[in-house]
């Protein structure tokens, strides 16, 4: 037997013999196969726990109370965005191409963004106080919880293992920490626990995770010490600018509107809103998943021909747009039971929202796949252009929308923002696209993207 047969994973041996003959020849997928099933492993543990603590904590806290912890959590999310420094895909890209720069790359980076983190954190909490005064409780909640953005400076070495497809190693130790996490957030309902609790987990979470990353380098590493190159570091930002501003423009129609729900209605609609908006939001790690293990698929597919790589990205935009549709329209009708059962009557007036809300996954999965081909042709500027085309969208319809129809309105300006920003906006900077995403949208086959 071949050290190549030897190398096939186990549940190869499940399939039907046809289909098992097929991929078993196909290294590249299988890889990408195996890597995005660790990966779905982990998000689906982490759906269905969250779901179920999330939905417990919002009954235990209420409306207003969760609403007062999600204000911050969407003022904290301008700064992550930041604090990341936007250079995920570079750092794999580069990595998967040349390991043997790995030690000075994941150091640079791990630098930069530890540095960042660090003077995001100040400068959040610098602000809530300067809005609310020192003494308002959010100012609190904003140094507890804000500490997450420190402690993710670690999440390089979910990087390394990325490029490395090795990312069950990032699984064990990233839903280790979640799995504390929340046993913690239940035994602080068990015992009347305050707000601020609640906040504390967050960053102890974050640096669990830190923890049990650290670990698992310990026995996979890119064996190179890791240290600083100021060439290198300009090099990553000067790439990554773009996708840093593309960053803060995702988080300007993601989360300005928990923002403006709070200022223009209140801590309670803005509780039942940031309750109810991400059983919507949550299912986009299926298509952010793909993404990460189908990139390196992607990258030998240009490299080959033209064709094939019009192939391969044309099937992913079809698939990615069947998983909309799988995940949309059973939510659309089972809304209302949906949100009853997991939040309670108090969260009644969420079920409208869910049922609008829901939709704005076709957009974003056409979004993701469109990243893997603005990645590969390194045209990153377009999605600085279209995120904030999708930001200005998404404030617009706010201030008109939420004043008349209040959360729903909120609920419809999110869906019509992220079809702005994934769609509409290729109309003008890249109109085969736009006809790709369009005609997968409608699940039909397109044989060409030029």
């Amino acid at each position: 037997m071949s050290s190549a047969q030897n190398l096939q994973p186990k549940w190869l041996k499940l399939l039907p013999n046809k289909l098992s003959e097929r991929l078993s020849g196909n290294h590249s997928l299988l890889a990408a196969i195996n890597n995005s099933g660790w990966l779905m492993f982990d998000k689906l543990i982490r759906l269905l726990l969250g779901l179920l603590v999330s939905a417990w904590v919002a009954r235990y806290l209420g409306p207003a109370q969760y609403g007062e912890l999600a204000y911050v959590l969407a003022y904290l999310a301008f700064f992550q965005a930041v604090a990341v420094l936007g250079m995920d895909g570079i750092i794999v890209r580069d990595i998967a191409k040349d390991k043997t720069n790995s030690g000075e790359i994941l150091g640079t980076a791990f630098i930069l963004r530890l540095t960042v983190g660090i003077v995001c954190w100040l400068i959040a909490i610098a602000g809530m106080a300067w809005f609310n005064g020192w003494q308002d409780r959010s100012v609190y909640i904003t140094v507890l919880a804000g500490a997450t953005l420190i402690f993710q400076a670690a999440d390089i070495i979910d990087l390394w293992f990325q490029s490395q497809s090795q990312s069950r190693r990032t699984v064990i130790a990233k839903l280790m920490a979640y799995l504390i996490s929340n046993g913690l957030k239940i035994a602080l309902i068990l015992n009347n626990a305050s707000l601020f609790a609640f906040a504390i987990v967050m960053s102890v979470e974050a640096l669990l995770a830190a923890v049990a990353l650290t670990f698992a380098y310990s026995k996979f590493s890119c064996q190179q010490p890791w240290c600083l190159f100021k060439k290198r570091a300009k090099q990553l930002l000067i790439e990554s600018w773009p996708f840093i501003l593309s960053g803060l423009s995702i988080i300007v129609y993601m989360r300005i509107d928990h923002i403006m729900i709070k200022e223009m209605l209140g801590e309670a609609e803005l509780g039942v809103y940031a309750a109810v908006s991400p059983l919507a939001m949550l299912w986009t790690f299926i298509p952010m998943t793909l993404s990460v293990s189908l990139a390196p698929m992607v990258a030998k597919a240009k490299q080959q021909s033209q064709q094939v790589y019009f192939t391969c990205l044309s099937n992913i935009f079809r698939g990615f747009a069947l998983l909309g549709w799988l995940i949309c329209i059973p939510i659309f009708l089972l809304s209302d039971y949906v949100v009853i059962i997991l939040f309670g009557p108090d969260y009644a007036s969420g079920t409208l929202v869910l049922s609008i809300v829901i939709f704005a996954n076709l957009f974003i999965n056409m979004g993701v796949a469109q990243s893997l081909w603005i990645l590969n042709e390194g045209k990153s500027k377009l999605s600085l252009y279209k995120t904030i085309f999708g930001a200005i969208i998404c404030v617009f319809c706010n201030f008109i929308l939420i004043p008349k129809f209040g959360v729903v309105g909120a609920a419809i300006s999110a869906v019509i923002a992220q079809f702005s920003s994934a769609i509409l906006a290729n109309v003008v900077l890249c109109r085969a696209i736009f006809v790709l995403q369009i005609k997968s949208l409608l699940l039909i086959k397109s044989t060409d993207i030029a």
